[in-house]
């Protein structure tokens, strides 16, 4: 019974140090409390008018949905009156079904270096990505400078452009951030037709190297039948060339064009001003509780110096003179 008496008496000591140490912090938050919120609010200002010294920047962004087929049809080789080699490269040449990651193709040829660098040349842009290093009266470099294409397309992918697709409608949105508000809409919606250009120009090039190389085999061949199936293949070319180039939506269909942003999209003043607010009312606390543990813990270690090496205590010079006082 006494053992455990001692026990309950230890832990509401224990408990009782811990209430006392947290009201002490608690005093110290209360007593700087003003000099916190004063210097809260001053710091947020300063980092809201800081802001303002960066250049604002617009965000236009277009929706667009990618026009592949995956589940192509059309005649199976099994149909074909020719032999079954010729109506397998008949079916390849005529249907040329897509790819299982042909959404994937298309994403990484919209951010490779041969359509940004053409799309960057296209509308001139080494200017507007230079502009510090551009002479506009002039509208040539400045002395010494020469800005290598391959930076230029790793900052316009990096500082204006952005590319994701909506997990919910799986469109594909495309943003570009630019210092106008017309110039970031005119760009978003540039890049969605120079796009389908660079794709058609791919696929015309691949047709003309098909048509190329059948045409040279109908001067090699003698077989009627082969005669008759290369034939159908070239105007199975034509057919799908006149196709790519009938359909404005390919690959990429507009499904919400780009407009001019009312706002900026950057800096965000409002979020890095109450994000710094919060931030220097923590740091405060921060600063408030480790001075408490310091103070507390100079007074400590100059009580223990005390205890472990007390000063000596000094007599008096008479003692006599002291009695003759006190009598």
């Amino acid at each position: 019974m006494a053992n455990q008496q001692t026990n309950q008496l230890q832990v509401g000591e224990t408990q009782f140090a811990e209430y006392q140490l947290l009201l002490k912090y608690m005093h110290q938050l209360l007593r700087y409390k003003f000099r916190i919120a004063i210097i809260a609010i001053l710091g947020a200002g300063v980092v809201f008018g800081l802001s303002w010294l960066i250049e604002d920047r617009f965000s236009a962004q277009a929706k667009v949905a990618i026009n592949i087929s995956e589940t192509p049809g059309g005649i199976q080789p099994k149909n074909y009156r020719g032999a079954n080699t010729i109506g397998v490269i008949e079916y390849d040449f005529i249907i040329d079904g897509s790819q299982s990651n042909e959404r994937e193709r298309h994403l990484a040829r919209m951010e490779s270096f041969g359509f940004i660098s053409s799309f960057i040349t296209e509308q001139n842009l080494m200017p507007w990505l230079y502009t510090q290093d551009w002479d506009e009266v002039k509208k040539t470099w400045r002395e010494g400078v020469e800005p290598d294409m391959r930076e230029a397309v790793k900052k316009f992918k990096s500082e204006a452009l952005y590319i994701d697709i909506d997990k919910k409608t799986d469109l594909l949105n495309i943003r570009i951030t630019a210092d106008m508000p017309d110039r970031a809409a005119r760009l978003a919606n540039d890049f969605v037709r120079a796009f389908n250009l660079y794709i058609r120009s791919l696929d015309a090039d691949e047709l003309k190297s098909r048509r190329a190389y059948l045409e040279s085999r109908l001067k090699v061949v003698n077989n009627k039948e082969v005669h008759r199936s290369i034939y159908r293949l070239l105007e199975a070319q034509l057919a799908v060339e006149s196709l790519i180039f009938a359909r404005e939506n390919y690959p990429l269909e507009m499904i919400q064009p780009a407009t001019e942003p009312l706002f900026e999209s950057y800096p965000p003043r409002k979020k890095w001003t109450a994000l710094s607010m919060i931030g220097f009312v923590f740091l405060g606390f921060a600063v408030v509780i480790v001075m408490g543990v310091v103070t507390a813990l100079r007074r400590d270690l100059k009580a223990y110096a005390e205890k472990v090496n007390p000063k000596p205590v000094q007599e008096p010079s008479n003692p006599h003179r002291e009695e003759w006082i006190d009598k």
